[in-house]
């Protein structure tokens, strides 16, 4: 699998067909939690009898421990066993999930979420890095996409059906069992840590500090800030509008098929147009679809800020 080039670098054949499979199922099913989170983070401080504005953060718990997790494997991707990392962050996951039901308080909820987040943000990692080594990585990245959005869709339609406040650990329990398919999903891959390919840029072009990558880093972040916040506060900024966990769900899964149509319009265009013009495009209407969220909106209004903003979301996330 390895071979010692001419000039010491290393290249290895990229994953095999089952492992990117197996990837994509990982990725796909590594967002359950973080999908929830507009639902989830509401139910958790309604549970242990908090204010509301406070699950803003078992959201904020949840995503430092996702970039946690991803910026471990990011740094030490080329040294971990993966199929054994996987297994371990997937259980990691579901465990700190169904332990967010089980806390005698809401810090130790808040603890939960923190864990629950790392082993997703290892999971979704591994992911990114197993689909990025494939021959065809913008399909595999596709299918990532296309079928985290249709967990999403399952996840917000699911959780107002299991009911209120008391229905906490079910809502763990379910968020548990679907990401528990994560389990079998990391057998098929390899056991061995990645091997390094050959490089193809100066060290200067691929330094981690090199000014062009130090920007795209840096606008991702902000953008991922951005859309993050939106999003783990989109199911309080419908509730202090006085709409019901049902529709707050279910507009948020439509919004995820609008998603899904940013990112496919997105990789229509960018042949065309370049990125400059639709990353511009992108952040006009977020700013657009946060200046719709308003504490009086009707179930129709919260449908169209929420469908704008994931429409966005769904388009940013290629480019």
């Amino acid at each position: 699998m390895e071979q010692a080039s001419g000039t010491g670098a290393l290249q290895h054949s990229g994953p095999g067909r089952g492992e990117v499979l197996a990837a994509i199922l990982i990725g796909g099913l590594g967002v359950t939690q973080v999908v929830a989170m507009p639902l989830l983070a509401s139910l958790i401080a309604e549970a242990y009898g908090v204010p509301e504005i406070n699950s803003g953060l078992v959201g904020l718990a949840n995503l430092l421990g996702t970039a946690a997790g991803s910026l471990c494997v990011t740094i030490w991707l080329q040294r971990l066993p993966v199929r054994l990392t996987s297994i371990i962050a997937a259980l990691l996951a579901c465990l700190s999930q169904t332990g967010a039901a089980l806390m005698p308080d809401f810090n130790g909820a808040i603890l939960m979420e923190a864990l629950a987040g790392g082993g997703a943000g290892i999971l979704l990692a591994l992911s990114a890095a197993i689909v990025g080594a494939s021959g065809n990585a913008d399909r595999g990245f596709a299918f990532i996409l296309t079928l985290q959005a249709l967990i999403a869709v399952i996840v917000l339609l699911a959780i107002p059906a299991l009911g209120g406040a008391s229905a906490l650990l079910p809502v763990g329990l379910f968020l548990a069992g679907m990401q528990l398919l994560l389990v079998p999903a990391s057998l098929a891959l390899r056991r061995k840590p990645f091997a390094a390919a050959e490089a193809r840029e100066t060290d200067e072009e691929t330094s981690m500090f090199h000014p062009g990558v130090l920007l795209k880093a840096g606008s991702y972040f902000v953008f991922s800030a951005a859309v993050g916040v939106l999003w783990v506060f989109a199911g309080v900024l419908g509730s202090v509008a006085g709409l019901s966990d049902g529709s707050i769900g279910q507009a948020l899964a439509v919004g995820n098929v609008a998603a899904i149509a940013g990112s496919l319009l997105a990789a229509l265009i960018t042949s065309r147009f370049g990125r400059v013009g639709p990353v511009l495009t992108v952040c006009l209407t977020v700013a657009l679809s946060v200046l719709l969220f308003t504490d009086h909106m009707s179930v129709g209004h919260f449908y169209a800020a929420s469908g704008l903003f994931l429409f966005a979301w769904g388009g940013g996330l290629p480019l």
